[in-house]
């Protein structure tokens, strides 16, 4: 039997590390799932979607070569806090800039802006893309925050096109998608 070998690279920042999902992060990543703190990524879930989530993360490494990297703080290694990068599932129309923070307690600090500074470049260089997405829930200031922190600017069209009937973030109850574009020359 042959095997892959994907090469994750690892990224650093002045705070974080910036790395491949491991066996480690299945738990915590489970357990944030369960809770309403991952209401804007589709939760709560229950663990057996979970546990398929997590394989669609690392999976996204081997069938694109890129997905959420994992991101550590730098003073408490091996403690992920959340997940951050390029994003692109089979069913999503363009690649997504996404990130996720598994407690309140690392919000407002900085962080996702921080690992994205590092990310996107990496994901510019590696998709050959210079345009890519944040699908935002509206009612997810701080995620609204951080895209307009990175330079994106809302996208009106898509964001009509992504709250109709059909599309992936159709919602019959109401609940609307912001889109968020990034372009390569705005990065802050």
């Amino acid at each position: 039997m042959t095997g892959t070998t994907v090469h994750i690279p690892r990224l650093e920042t002045e705070r974080l590390i910036l790395r491949a999902p491991a066996m480690s992060d299945f738990e915590p990543f489970m357990d944030v799932l369960e809770t309403d703190r991952s209401a804007f990524v589709g939760g709560p879930t229950p663990r057996r979607q979970s546990m398929r989530g997590f394989g669609h993360v690392a999976g996204l490494w081997v069938t694109r070569g890129y997905s959420l990297f994992v991101l550590d703080r730098r003073d408490a290694p091996g403690a992920p806090i959340g997940m951050a990068g390029p994003w692109h599932p089979v069913i999503w129309p363009e690649l997504e800039f996404g990130w996720s923070l598994w407690d309140a307690a690392h919000e407002g600090q900085g962080f996702v802006t921080e690992a994205m500074r590092a990310i996107m470049p990496w994901a510019w260089d590696t998709t050959g893309t210079d345009t890519a997405v944040s699908f935002i829930d509206a009612d997810n200031p701080r995620s609204i925050q951080v895209a307009r922190a990175l330079g994106a600017r809302p996208d009106e069209d898509m964001t009509e096109e992504m709250n109709e009937p059909g599309s992936p973030f159709h919602d019959a109850e109401g609940a609307r998608v912001q889109v968020w574009r990034h372009r390569k020359e705005a990065l802050q």
